[in-house]
C-alpha cells in the first residue's frame, strides 16, 4: 500500500494544499479532497481517470473543495463510475451540487454511499465517529491506517491498533474543542496503538511551533504535501 499526501493544509493556508491522501494498492482511493488537491493530482503523475473512490471524512470545504472539480472534468473525459463514501449528508451534500449546476444533471457517472462499512480497492473500510462540529468519520483501511478527519482525539479512535495513523493537529494549545491541540491529545496518548504517527492538517501558527508540539507530545512525525510512505 502507497500513501500520498497530496494535501496536508487546512482552510487558510495558501502555501498548502488542502486536506487530501492518495491510497495507492490494487486501485487508487483518495480520503477528502479539499482545495489543491485537484492540481496536486497532476504533481504526481495521476489523471482524473485513474481515481476508482473518494472518501469524504466530513463536508467542509477544505475537505471537499475539489471534488466537484474532479466530477466535472471526469464527466468531460467520460471516466468509468466513481465511487464517493461519507457521513450522513454527502448524498444531501451531492444533491446541492447538482441543484447549484443542474447542467451537470445526468452526466455525473457515480454512485453516493454512507454506509459505515465497505469495500473498496480490495481493503476493508471502517468507520468510525469522530468528534468534529458537524457529522464526520474516521476511516480505518484492513486494520492497517487510519485516517482521523477533523476531530478532537479520543480513546476509541487512538486505541485502534495499526501500522500507521494519520491524524490531525490543528492548533497549538489554548484552541478549539472540535480540533487536536497538543494539550488534548496528550491526554489520550497513552491509548496509543499505531506504529507510526503521522499529523497533517496544522494551522499555520501551529505549523510555526512544530517542534515544540512534537517535543510536548513526546512522539509522532509531521507530514508535508506530497510525501509518500509505504505500508
Amino acid at each position: 500500500m502507497k500513501i500520498t499526501f497530496l494535501g496536508t493544509g487546512t482552510a487558510v493556508d495558501t502555501k498548502k494544499a488542502q486536506s487530501c491522501i492518495l491510497i495507492e494498492k490494487s486501485a487508487k482511493v483518495i480520503v477528502d479532497i479539499g482545495c489543491g488537491a485537484f492540481r496536486r493530482l497532476g504533481d504526481v503523475g495521476v489523471k482524473v481517470t485513474d481515481i476508482d473512490a473518494v472518501l469524504l471524512t466530513h463536508n467542509h470545504l477544505d475537505h471537499n473543495a475539489d471534488l466537484l472539480p474532479l466530477l466535472k472534468a471526469r464527466w468531460l473525459e467520460n471516466a468509468k463510475k466513481l465511487d464517493i463514501y461519507g457521513p450522513s449528508g454527502t448524498k444531501a451534500y451531492i444533491e446541492s451540487i447538482l441543484e447549484a449546476y443542474p447542467y451537470l444533471r445526468g452526466k455525473l457517472n457515480i454512485t453516493v454511499s454512507e454506509e459505515k462499512c465497505f469495500r473498496v480497492a480490495g481493503m476493508k473500510v471502517r468507520t468510525v465517529p469522530t468528534y468534529h462540529s458537524i457529522e464526520s468519520r474516521a476511516y480505518v483501511f484492513d486494520d492497517v491506517l487510519v485516517v482521523s478527519g477533523d476531530t478532537r482525539p479520543f480513546r476509541e479512535l487512538l486505541s485502534t491498533e495499526c501500522e500507521v495513523m494519520v491524524h490531525e493537529m490543528s492548533l497549538p494549545s489554548g484552541f478549539s474543542e472540535y480540533h487536536t491541540t497538543p494539550d488534548n491529545f496528550r491526554e489520550y496518548v497513552k491509548y496509543l496503538r499505531a506504529n507510526r504517527l503521522l499529523f497533517v492538517h496544522m494551522y499555520p501558527h501551529a505549523y510555526a511551533v512544530k517542534e515544540d508540539i512534537l517535543k510536548s507530545i513526546g512522539t509522532g512525525e509531521v507530514v508535508a504535501d506530497l510525501t509518500s510512505i509505504r505500508i
